[in-house]
């Protein structure tokens, strides 16, 4: 098994905004099976306090089931909004997504 076969990837793209709440929710929805979880949001360049909410909710509840978690965030705009919004400090961050990988392998997922 290589190490992207046992971390599960989300990815979200573009605006991040209320009217796309339960896609978001959705797609943060995690399984029994999921050892770790890399949420690819390469493409986001915008995201609301909704948005930040369910990400911010997704990582309370990996972090209580001792889930990792890493984010890769590439857009500057993005970036800034994470890092705002406290995000930074929640979620292990990274704007590459084989580095991403790479601390997700080394921090139990296989």
């Amino acid at each position: 098994m290589n190490q992207s076969d046992s971390i599960r990837t989300i990815r979200l793209s573009g605006e991040l905004e209320i009217g796309r709440k339960d896609e978001i929710r959705e797609a943060l929805r995690r399984s029994a099976s999921d050892r770790a979880v890399l949420v690819d949001l390469s493409d986001v360049t915008y995201a609301d306090s909704v948005a930040l909410t369910e990400l911010l909710r997704f990582c309370v509840s990996s972090s209580r089931d001792a889930i990792p978690v890493a984010l890769v965030v590439r857009t500057p705009q993005f970036a800034r909004i994470v890092q705002y919004a406290g995000l930074a400090a929640a979620f292990k961050n990274f704007d590459d997504r084989d580095a991403a990988l790479a601390y997700l392998a080394q921090s139990g997922a296989e």
